[in-house]
């Protein structure tokens, strides 16, 4: 198993390439004038296992003041390179190219004006003009770069694309791969080939599919440049550790990324152990002729695991959000009824008068040894069996459907996939004993491609990591993947070393709802913030939360400042992006609708524009 070859790029004195371990990075959340501020943060980073730390200069004098954050960090011993991050002022890119080991240039606004997001239209020769400026700005660029040692960044962002770009593209995978070509051909014209990229999306199924995208790009082209990984706006908390795992990890599984930065809205030293977690968690094997497989779960299942529970009761039930419904039946008495957290399928190896008062919507499920007894308390309960005894069975199992566990790819028989083709409501469990991404991947790929089978699969991890922590980053790193392209019907995690209930239920949902498939709460995605942030980040996102946590169909947008904030808040509901000067500006998708509101009415002011679109419910 091994990661997609690159280049070797210098930044300073460390490296970074497939010849050399995957490096963590941060970047500085403080005011780039304040110098001290600045450096105490960065070494913070570093102490913390950082291996490179960016900041941002958003003018020709911030890049300037580079060179005393720079020469006080070397002052006080510490060596690790710095990057400049710049958006908008080439003239600061110039600059700071003289003062720190890396740039990192947005193609979106590097040369191109400002998106407007409005549908703009360019003839031949128009786009070919810009183009050409494109490439004498950006050589002249590039040129004192290689006067000054200096490694450069193309860091492609979703949600700050050019209108140029949007309008032969659209705001999508295919337009930031083309803004990112652009760039790498001059590099490769100019022989200026110490160059990282990135393609990042606060959405983790865009950035997969732009990393993937462009990797294929550059093979054709011969381009060979190390991957930068990272998804924006990931958040705060297990929410945004678990989303920056399924973008990420799924990345770094399939072989591709030399460089990652996990962006959570937190401290910034917070940052550097989870992304060396994830690292360490994952298992990387480059296949450059990997194949597509057609996905279509659009809405997965997911199976609740009470197998260690020894009496399945009300206590139980609830945990899982079943709860009384408001009728009863005069036989069994009260019924139950779930909520919008319970799960589809139930696996136990309990039975009892509860499973009895289930609803119908709900698949009990049992092994196969015990389908008998099971069908006395639940006549719609269905067997878990193994191949072996799925290929010896006589006759048919009462119920409308099982599930046949596969362990091992050598399990995928000819005998097997022609049963399994005689009976396409079976539905097949993927268990196999190592339960990391390339082991499913290619289990569904010999299920589709070799031997045509096209039963419904269920993704299943056995694992018992006792320390929440790494079992939720090892998880979403290693399943995500399969739902980000819609290739499970269903996912079903066994905690062993979790004693909680609906542990492993939550991590699933939260999986699903990182990969795009399924809504169970608000999603809120929110930067990390940087030099350029006009308010308390965190304070802010905090705020938010509280106040509209409850609106579960909706998805909400807390930006530091306008550099991403309309773009990457394409899909958002609404959005909260600072403004400066104690001022909030607030948006509903990617139109701003209410403008400098005072930081302490946005709160409010949001909940009325909520309420205005028919949004709020109580």
């Amino acid at each position: 198993m091994e990661r997609r070859a690159t280049k070797q790029v210098k930044i300073g004195e460390t490296c970074i390439g497939s010849g050399y371990p995957v490096l963590v990075q941060s970047m500085l959340n403080t005011d780039t004038m304040n110098t001290g501020a600045c450096v105490e943060q960065a070494i913070r980073i570093i102490k913390a296992g950082g291996e490179l730390v960016r900041i941002t200069a958003p003018g020709v004098k911030e890049a300037e003041n580079l060179r005393n954050i720079h020469a006080e960090l070397r002052r006080r011993g510490y060596m690790t390179p710095l990057s400049a991050d710049i958006h908008f002022n080439p003239d600061a890119a110039i600059e700071a190219a003289k003062h720190v080991e890396k740039v990192r240039i947005n193609p979106g606004n590097f040369v191109d004006k400002r998106a407007t997001f409005k549908t703009l239209t360019y003839t031949d020769e128009e786009y070919a003009a810009e183009l050409e400026r494109l490439r004498e700005k950006f050589s002249a660029f590039l040129n004192v770069c290689r006067e000054h040692g200096t490694a450069v960044r193309v860091g492609t962002n979703h949600g700050s694309l050019s209108d140029r770009i949007m309008s032969r593209y659209g705001n999508t995978p295919a337009g930031m791969v083309e803004a990112t070509m652009e760039y790498l051909r001059v590099c490769r014209d100019e022989k200026f080939d110490n160059v990282v990229i990135s393609l990042k999306s606060s959405d983790c199924r865009v950035m997969v599919e732009a990393v993937r995208l462009l990797v294929r790009e550059m093979e054709k082209e011969g381009i060979n440049y190390p991957l930068h990984l990272g998804v924006t706006e990931a958040g705060e908390g297990e929410d945004g550790r678990i989303r920056s795992a399924v973008g990420i990890g799924t990345l770094l599984n399939e072989g591709v990324g030399d460089t990652i930065r996990v962006s959570l809205t937190e401290e910034p030293e917070a940052e550097i152990p989870v992304a060396r977690e994830l690292v360490a968690l994952c298992k990387p094997g480059y296949r450059p002729d990997r194949p597509v497989l057609e996905g279509r779960f659009s809405r997965p299942v997911i199976v609740a695991d009470i197998s260690k529970v020894e009496c399945v009761d009300e206590s139980v039930t609830a945990a899982l959000d079943f709860h009384v419904a408001a009728t009863n039946d005069p036989v069994y008495g009260d019924l139950l009824r779930g909520g919008k957290l319970a799960p589809e399928f139930i696996y136990t190896e309990a039975l009892g008068p509860e499973l009895t008062k289930l609803p119908e919507s709900v698949t009990v499920v049992v092994p196969y040894d015990n389908i008998d007894v099971a069908h006395v308390y639940n006549r719609r309960a269905v067997a878990l069996i193994g191949v072996k005894d799925y290929l010896n069975m006589r006759g048919d199992v009462e119920g409308d459907r099982m599930l046949v566990e596969v362990r091992d790819a050598r399990d995928l028989t000819p005998e097997l996939a022609d049963k399994l083709r005689r009976d396409e409501k079976t539905i097949v469990v993927l268990n196999p004993e190592v339960p990391e991404y390339n082991v499913y991947r290619e289990m569904l790929e010999s299920m589709s491609l070799r031997w045509g089978i096209v039963n419904s699969v269920i993704i299943r991890v056995e694992t018992g990591i006792p320390v929440w922590s790494e079992l939720s980053l090892m998880m979403a790193a290693h399943v995500g993947g399969l739902f980000l392209d819609r290739l499970g019907y269903g996912i079903w995690l066994s905690c062993s070393g979790i004693q909680s209930i609906e542990g492993g239920v939550r991590l699933s949902r939260d999986i699903l709802q990182s990969a795009g498939v399924r809504r169970y709460k608000t999603e809120f995605i929110s930067c990390p913030g940087c030099g350029r942030t006009l308010y308390n980040l965190q304070e802010s996102v905090a705020k938010v939360k509280k106040a509209f946590a409850h609106l579960s169909r909706l998805k909400i947008a807390v930006m530091g400042c306008i550099v991403n904030g309309p773009g990457e808040m394409g899909d958002a509901d609404y959005g909260y992006v600072g403004a400066g000067n104690g001022k909030v500006n607030l948006f509903r998708g990617k139109e701003m609708v209410r403008v400098a509101v005072p930081e302490d009415e946005a709160i409010e002011a949001l909940k009325q524009l909520i309420i205005e679109c028919g949004d709020w419910n109580d």
